[in-house]
């Protein structure tokens, strides 16, 4: 009897640091919730034939963004458990991982993204960065598993850039049947917008094109209407809360939605339509990068030898660590409010309650369910109990998002292109 208090007395550490961590998630400015970036991420990897394994390290890196960079901000200025003494130690040997992060949301940060042309520099110059830092590690003698796990981990993260444009702009908010670059029909007989690329390849001075592409201001400013609160496309039913207001409930942003050829009119449906309509577009959006990627033969190459990788087959102990990182990644989403909003509708509302009911609140789980737990919390959460694990350990060792924004923003903690 005491063996078994004791070891659910660990298990019910372990889920509380998991929950108090998660807290942090719904603080700062992030992407498209979890869901939607792990679905655009899977979808992109399928299309290219990668393995389960690849696109789900490719997801793990999807997430590093919002992991290392607003998060990790806030937890160190507000928090001072002693389960954050290895975040703390790990941003002061890394000092700047967290402003490299900030860059990669496509926010306005400090007001500074006032043009098209703006836009296009960020886009061009985080292409060219990740072709490089792929095609760079082929040169690297390093292990091989590390090389892959480079490889996936830091095109997921360029993803999710590419993505966030997509969720943080107003770029659905246009009516491109008014255009020459037309909206896209889909199989399952909905639309999505053309992306960046497709407009750009028949206009290619952005700022000649007939409309101004704008995103949310980050940190907002009370009393603007184009903050980030207002006009992101993170969950499914447009619901924030209003973070220029703290203490505020959450209320539908519909009303900063109702432009392009699916407005939303503050019902789930048009509401859904909309944020779809910006799902869609990222999704197509991701394919594409992928492609541009490939565009260089040594980014190609390291793409090419790490898409095949089948941990379960090869290396059984490191798909464990994959698997425990996912269920970690969900379970911080879900208790944050961010895998798809506060109240997920249907099956991803489920599975929120499942992980969250099921694997951390109930006495009743089973052994496999408190052992993954465990795994996640001491193996992959790197915000946690200690900083280690393949998947999140290659950002400590390889500096991989400091390098991807590396083009894009400056240690002032603005973007490149502003003269100072």
């Amino acid at each position: 009897m005491a063996s078994t208090c004791a070891a659910w007395k660990g298990i019910m550490r372990q889920s509380t640091a998991l929950l108090a961590l998660a807290a942090l998630l719904g603080a700062p400015a992030t992407g498209f919730d979890t869901h939607w970036h792990s679905l655009c991420t899977q979808k992109a990897g399928e299309r290219f034939g990668f393995t389960e394994s690849a696109w789900k390290i490719m997801q793990l890196g999807n997430f590093s963004p919002d992991l290392f960079g607003p998060i990790a901000e806030y937890a160190t200025k507000n928090l001072l458990a002693k389960e954050l003494d290895t975040l703390q130690q790990y941003q002061a040997n890394n000092p700047q991982v967290r402003g490299a992060a900030v860059f990669l949301h496509f926010d306005n940060l400090n007001g500074d993204l006032q043009s098209n042309s703006n836009f296009e520099y960020l886009l061009s110059r985080l292409l060219s960065r990740t072709q490089t830092l792929l095609a760079g590690y082929n040169q690297l003698k390093i292990d091989d598993r590390v090389r892959k796990t480079l490889t996936l981990v830091t095109l997921g993260a360029s993803l999710h850039a590419v993505q966030d444009f997509y969720s943080h702009s107003d770029w659905i908010h246009n009516d491109f049947d008014q255009t020459d670059v037309k909206m896209v029909s889909l199989a399952s007989g909905v639309t999505r917008a053309p992306t960046w690329f497709e407009f750009r390849d028949k206009h290619n001075d952005p700022a000649k094109w007939p409309f101004h592409v704008q995103s949310g201001i980050y940190p907002p400013v009370p009393g603007a209407r184009n903050t980030h609160t207002h006009m992101n496309h993170d969950n499914s039913r447009l619901m924030y809360t209003e973070l220029e207001s703290p203490g505020q409930p959450l209320r539908s942003q519909a009303e900063y939605h109702n432009g392009g050829p699916a407005p939303a009119r503050g019902d789930e449906t048009s509401n859904l339509a909309h944020q779809q309509l910006a799902v869609n577009t990222a999704l197509a959006a991701s394919i594409e990068w992928v492609e541009k990627v490939e565009e260089n033969p040594g980014a190609k190459k390291a793409i090419e030898s790490a898409k095949g990788w089948n941990l379960k087959a090869r290396d059984p102990h490191l798909a464990k660590e994959l698997e425990a990182g996912l269920i970690t990644e969900m379970a911080l989403s879900c208790a944050a409010g961010k895998w798809d909003g506060d109240n997920p509708p249907g099956d991803r509302g489920m599975v929120c309650r499942s992980v969250l009911g099921g694997r951390m609140n109930s006495v009743g789980g089973s052994k496999l369910e408190s052992e993954i737990i465990g795994l996640a919390a001491n193996l992959l959460l790197p915000v946690a109990l200690r900083f280690t694990g393949m998947f999140w350990d290659v950002h400590g060792q390889y500096h991989i998002l400091e390098r991807l924004a590396g083009d894009v923003g400056s240690d002032s903690g603005h973007y490149s292109f502003v003269k100072e």
